[in-house]
């Protein structure tokens, strides 16, 4: 394995293997066995991550001390692979070369370039230390080049009587470790989605804060020590596992939902609605790097409610701000995002602000001195309500001058974009704050005053018309519109409000309801997605007037169980504007899409909000605040519920065990809260305070709300014995929230202070230590286990819903099932395909495409695992040494966004350019498979698939390509035309499809196997095989062989029959299947090739090593890589008669039995066994054979025995002695014609491409091969059938016997020249010296330069 490039040192721990004048082949100690070797190699592991086995050096004196490292290797044959390259292309070059420096010039130049095109140019780390550690970890753990190394650190695993010191490395998939000590190899590797639990641990008895331990899914628990780094390696772990568990949960989601997109568009989570002008989306730096910005970003996105796109560019540790309106300043953090600055004080009765980009009018820096007369810059912002906000950081920061460029090219790049809209007279809506800003009603409250505002109405809203919930007077609705008033005359309003502690207080007491819909906007964060998407949610409401979405029947149903207590739900006013508002939110998050209790929440909002205020709220809520909560698994849900039940026992351990010990379900009462929001718990007018507090502090109300109710009401519930008093006793205390608390006081205030204002007492003061990061650590620690529970729920779902098994069992489905979906995990791993997947529908997010069909195939199958290894091994000895061919290839795999593929997904792109490969005609055969809509139809008689326009692709997940299709069929003829090579990459495959390919091919008889050969490659139109297509079936028999062989091992095993290999059997056999289908499938005039079914089927099982192939070596040959088999042993499911065992080979008359019988049990009826052979033996033999009064009848029809000639079929009513008048002799065929047919054969398994065509010459030459003669039927028995076996015995023997008297003795096969042919050579030759050398290196350049000096 070529690595970039790096200086490296001699050392004791290598020896010299092999060596030249400048290139060194060196062995580590660590591969020896002596004693000294292992020390060596213990204080190498040590000291360094694992060092390979092998190594490539250049060196460009003999007598230097210092080396350039080429290439490393774990195995001898892998480095002698690279080292065999290096003496065939770059070795004889450098010879020619007089000057060392231009020597080492091109063998660097070279290998690097070598390098950049395999790996890509952004793939290659920039530390030396990260590539070769990256080279280590994929040389140990066997993983592909797609799996990118985050980080690595030198740990230690607590052992149960030995400590392994060693290395830990964690990428994207996976966490593994690796020691070494005194001979003793520990390696661990394990799926991120499989680990279970992290958690924080001490080491030496409790003494040291060093260690994680991890624990996986079935129970085994790794402790690891000695992390000088603990809270970073565990913070990068934690973010790791949640970006996993958020692919897992997308597969869990897709396999469950019942939902269909239809032909909507899936979009994405944050509806933007112009691109972004920022230039910080390609910000690079190492994928660590990149994580821990990753995880820096949520947090900020979700202290400040901003969309998900946002992005943090710099901030300032330490600035000053001074309130407007007030003298107070407080000290903080200042930010600046792509479209927002944000301002947080360190305390938390501080302040905070949130600025977009767009409300600013001016922007001035001044240095100035602070009050303590220390100097200092000063940055003044004027807003668009013309209030100055005033930041002051020190002077000595350069933060402060990076923050101020960053803002300058935000700003910039806005003002650019404005500049080229108006000049192409294109709006920029969310440019303009005027029209945006008569939307809020704090405009016109502070332009008309208090008097004025109490008039109008000030926002369109189901309370406008149909009045606001509570008594006015009671909650002092004026009093509260007062306050407001002056805060937001002082503070700014809307976009431009600073939230100081006053705003915070305000909330808590009541907000009025007029201002209520705006102050949820500004505390959830909904008014900055409202204003920089505006238009699309009318966008949306058109779509579903329009066409309504999927969900659209099921939104119905709930419409009328919506508050209905509340007028305005029983007119078609409040009905019309929920229904829009839903289906809306259905179309833009079809993930989602509807699920119940989102109507409870979205109704109560539209009573202060307008709909597109409701729409953006609704969406801000269900994807940052309680994500999760409405998915179809309810994931978010469940996650909240463990987390309360652990703060229960954690605060209340006597209530947490009177429930259990009663076993009281906690979640049947809670679960409730927490998705509705408590409002179809409380009284509507407490439930909308409850819903104040949690749009401001997010979620954690919840919680504290949840756990003052059952401290609260503690002494009651620990006397429920059961579920039913246990919800009777919080239903009373819900219907007395608005008594008095202390009724018998005698302090009047006392008596003023209902249970409700007892219970926000009680959730804000005992429950204080529950804060936002608190729920956050404690979500965290259960993601894992709710995750893999939800995943293990949706598979067990997933699995009872399959309508055909095929054959395979429980177990064997389950495992097919992980296959499956571990391969389109994986596929997702990849982040350049991010936001290819997330634009992709809901069924295409579960249908397999045909990389990731390669990839299925790979875990299940024998061959493909050896055609991967053999194109790997192909690849390392074939590339290309001509600079100008590296160059172009390096410059490709650079490119920005460039996909890197790995060895499968390069295997499945090179057979798409032929679209013979066995791989590509077994996916368009699986894309073609339609399931069966119910459990009725399971055993089809039917062999040959649907055509991919007439079948829908998935019984659970049709996929939209064969949805479209099928609705836009404009004729009979359209239907059958077959699907084009080009179209294979819009094809998709579904689980269910899979399972009954599969099951056609392991749990069926071997007619069924031929037949699913055949069908792959016939032309569904003729219902024939081509010369192509049997050319190319042909090299899949080969192809499928060759694995097998060389997967078990039976590869140079000879056989009984001689010294033939399996091999070279079978590939005799291939030969002499091509020779008896050309002269079956050549037409008397011998102008046209067409091979039927039924002669197919004749023309392999004339071959008993053909009739071994589909009996045993097809079945056999799907495997998992774990060697478990495929085929269920206990049960076969024919697709044509029930199958039973097959006799062994024996004489025609036995095989014949076998082809018309197929599994017809001996001891059967005759009436059954009659039926049978009726059913089997229209398809292979035609009718005329069977009755001479069937035959007489054909020979009046002349037209009809023309049509049943055409279509392949066995012609009777020829007579021999005409059909030897006609034809003659059979003519022994050309050399030529036999040679090419067995070249072509045998190129596919030598890896090269070849074209099947015949030249016209021996096209002419072949014209002369006449039908086999076929003896027609005279004396017809009594009973029609009884004879029926030996009639077509002695057909068969009658073309074996022309046969050999045509051909005489078949030609003897040249076992060298076929092993020539299998293993072709490609050479290439050296170019010549370099004249120019452009490439420009990074680091290394000037380390390797100075070892030149």
């Amino acid at each position: 394995m070529f690595v970039l490039p790096a200086p490296a040192e001699p050392s004791a721990f290598w020896s010299d293997v092999a060596a030249t004048a400048n290139f060194v082949l060196q062995q580590s100690g660590s591969t020896g066995g002596a004693f000294l070797q292992s020390v060596l190699a213990t204080i190498q592991n040590v000291l360094e991550t694992k060092p390979p086995a092998y190594r490539l050096v250049y060196r460009h004196d003999p007598q230097a001390l210092s080396f350039i490292l080429l290439a490393v290797g774990e195995t001898r044959s892998e480095i002698d692979a690279d080292w065999k390259w290096l003496s065939e292309n770059i070795m004889p070059v450098v010879k020619e070369l007089d000057e060392a420096a231009e020597r080492a010039n091109f063998v660097v130049t070279k290998i690097r370039f070598l390098v950049s095109a395999e790996e890509g140019q952004d793939a290659i780390p920039a530390d030396r230390k990260m590539r070769a550690a990256t080279t280590t970890f994929r040389q140990t753990f066997n993983v592909g080049r797609t799996e990118s190394l985050v980080t690595y650190y030198s740990c230690a695993l607590q052992g149960s009587f030995m400590i392994h010191q060693g290395w830990l490395y964690l990428s994207e998939n996976y966490f593994c470790f690796y020691s070494y000590i005194f001979g003793s190899e520990k390696k661990i590797m394990l799926q991120l989605r499989d680990i279970k639990e992290l958690s924080r641990t001490k080491s030496m008895g409790g003494a040291r804060d060093d260690s994680i331990e991890v624990e996986e899914r079935n129970g085994a628990k790794y402790v690891f020590s000695n992390l000088f780094h603990r809270d970073e390696t565990f913070e990068m772990l934690q973010q790791l596992t949640a970006n996993t568990m958020k692919r897992v949960l997308i597969n869990s989601e897709y396999a469950t939902s019942s939902q269909q997109t239809g032909t909507h568009e899936q979009r994405s989570t944050d509806d933007t609605v112009a691109s972004k002008v920022s230039s910080a989306n390609n910000r690079g730096g190492s994928l660590a790097e990149q994580i821990a910005q990753q995880r820096r970003d949520e947090d900020f996105q979700s202290e400040f409610g901003l969309p998900r796109d946002e992005e943090l560019l710099s901030e300032i540790e330490t600035a000053v701000f001074t309130a407007p309106g007030t003298a107070t300043a407080f000290r903080g953090r200042l930010y600046l995002s792509t479209s927002f600055v944000c301002y947080m004080s360190h305390t938390q009765r501080g302040c905070r602000v949130t600025l977009p980009l767009a409300a600013i009018r001016r922007i001035e820096r001044a240095n100035a001195v602070d009050p303590q007369g220390l100097r200092c810059y000063e940055l003044t912002i004027t807003v668009w309500h013309q209030m100055n906000i005033v930041f002051r950081v020190p002077l000595s920061s350069n933060a402060c001058n990076r923050w101020c460029d960053a803002l300058r090219g935000q700003l910039r790049a806005m003002v650019d974009e404005q500049h080229r809209a108006r000049s192409q007279n294109i709006p920029l809506a969310r440019y303009t704050l005027k029209a945006f800003c008569r939307t809020c009603p704090s405009e016109k409250l502070l332009e008309l005053g208090v008097s004025k505002f109490a008039e109008t109405e000030s926002v369109n809203c189901l309370g406008n018309t149909f009045g606001y919930p509570g008594d006015a007077h009671k909650h002092k609705e004026a009093a509260k519109v007062k306050h407001w008033f002056m805060y937001l005359r002082d503070s700014g309003r809307n976009l431009t409000v600073v939230r100081r502690a006053e705003f915070n207080r305000l909330i808590r007491v009541g907000l009025p309801n007029v201002l209520r819909g705006e102050v949820w906007e500004v505390s959830s964060g909904a008014m900055y997605m409202r204003f920089r998407n505006r238009g699309v949610y009318e966008r949306y409401v058109n779509e579903y007037l329009d066409q309504p979405g999927p969900c659209a029947d099921e939104i119905e149903k709930d419409l009328n169980r919506s508050l209905p207590e509340y007028p305005g739900y029983q007119s078609h006013e409040g009905i019309d504007a929920l229904r829009r508002v839903l289906n809306a939110y259905a179309l833009r998050n079809a993930d989602l899409g509807y699920c119940q209790a989102m109507n409870i929440v979205a109704s109560t909002m539209l009573i202060f909000m307008s709909e597109e205020q409701v729409f953006w709220t609704l969406a801000v809520m269900c994807d940052r605040m309680v994500p999760g909560y409405y998915t179809p698994s309810m994931y978010g849900a469940s996650l909240d519920q463990a987390v309360f039940v652990r703060l229960v026992e954690d605060t209340m351990p006597m209530l947490a065990q009177s429930l259990r010990g009663h076993d009281i379900q906690l979640s049947l009462a809670c679960l409730p809260w927490f998705l509705t929001l408590f409002v179809n718990s409380m009284p509507l007018v407490y439930a909308l305070r409850v819903l104040d507090c949690f749009f401001l502090e997010g979620p954690k109300v919840l919680f504290q709300i949840g756990l003052a109710i059952l401290k609260i009401n503690g002494g009651t519930l620990m006397e429920a014995s059961d579920d039913g008093t246990f919800l009777f006793a919080l239903k009373e205390y819900y219907a007395t929230l608005g008594e008095s608390a202390y009724p018998d006081s005698k302090n009047a205030r006392a008596r003023q202070v209902t249970k409700f204002h007892e219970l926000l007492y009680v959730a804000y003061s005992d429950f204080s230590a529950i804060t936002h990061q608190r729920i956050e650590e404690l979500r965290r620690s259960h993601q894992l286990r709710i995750v893999h529970s939800v995943e293990d729920f949706s598979k067990r779902t997933f699995l009872r819903n399959v309508i055909d098994a095929s054959g395979f069992t429980r177990e064997q489905l389950s495992l097919l099932y992980d296959r499956y979906y571990s391969v389109l995990f994986y596929s997702r791993s990849n982040r350049s395909h991010a936001a290819a997947i997330l634009s992709k529908s809901d069924d295409e997010k579960i249908l397999l495409d045909v990389y990731a069909f390669a990839r299925f195939m790979y875990e299940i199958s024998s061959w493909m695992r050896v055609q991967i290894a053999e194109a790997k091994e192909r690849q390392q000895s074939h590339r290309n040494v001509e600079l100008a061919d590296i160059k172009n290839a390096a410059a490709a795999a650079s490119k920005g966004g460039a996909a890197k593929l790995d060895d499968i997904a390069k295997e499945a792109a090179a057979s798409l350019e032929n679209p013979g490969w066995f791989i590509t005609s077994l996916f368009r055969y699986t894309s073609r498979i339609e399931p069966p809509k119910s459990r009725v139809n399971l055993q089809s008689s039917e062999s040959e698939p649907a055509t991919p326009t007439s079948a829908a692709l998935s019984a659970d997940q049709p996929s939209p390509e064969a949805a479209s299709l099928t609705e836009t069929k404009p004729d009979a003829a359209e239907e059958t035309k077959p699907v084009k090579d080009s179209d294979i990459r819009s094809m998709r495959v579904s689980f269910q499809q899979c399972v009954i390919a599969l099951g056609r091919i392991v749990n069926t008889d071997m007619l069924t196997r031929m037949d699913v050969f055949f069908d792959m490659y016939s032309d569904t139109n003729s219902g024939s095989i081509s010369r192509q297509e049997m050319f190319q079936l042909s090299e899949a028999i080969l192809y499928i062989g060759h694995g097998e062989d060389v997967e078990t091992g039976s590869r140079d095993q000879r056989t009984s029959s001689g010294d033939m290999t399996n091999e070279e059997k079978l590939l005799q056999s291939v030969s002499d299947f091509l020779r008896r289908a050309v002269t079956f499938g050549t037409d008397t005039q011998g102008e046209q090739f067409a091979l039927a079914r039924n002669l197919f089927r004749v023309a392999v099982l004339e071959d008993e090593m053909l009739e071994k192939f589909f009996a045993d070596i097809v079945p056999g040959s799907f495997r998992f890589t774990d060697g478990v088999e495929l085929a269920n042993p206990k049960r076969a499911i024919s697709t044509h008669l029930p199958a039973t065992a097959l006799a062994p080979r024996g004489s025609v008359s036995t095989m014949s039995a076998r082809l018309l019988a197929g599994g017809r049990s001996v001891a059967e009826e005759m009436s059954a066994r009659v039926a049978q052979t009726i059913a089997l033996g229209s398809q292979f033999v035609d009718q005329r054979m069977l009755n001479p009064v069937v035959r007489d009848a054909a020979q009046t029809s002349s037209s009809e025995t023309s049509a049943a000639a055409g279509q392949g079929r066995v012609d009777g009513d020829i007579e021999l002695a005409d059909m030897n008048k006609q034809h003659g002799e059979m003519a022994e065929p050309d050399d030529e014609i036999a040679e090419h047919m067995v070249q072509l054969s045998l190129r596919n398994d030598a890896g090269n491409e070849h074209d099947s065509e015949l030249g016209s010459e021996q096209m002419e030459k072949r014209d002369e091969w006449a039908n086999a003669p076929r003896e027609p039927q005279i004396n017809a028995p009594h009973d029609p059938y009884e004879n029926l076996l030996d009639e077509v015995d002695q057909l068969l023997d009658e073309i074996t016997d022309n046969d050999t008297a045509a051909h005489g003795k078949k030609p003897a096969v040249d076992i060298d020249e076929l092993d020539n042919m299998l293993s072709p050579t490609d050479k290439t030759l050296a170019d010549k010296p370099l004249k120019d050398l452009d490439y420009q290196v990074d680091s290394d350049d000037d380390d390797i330069a100075r070892l030149l000096q």
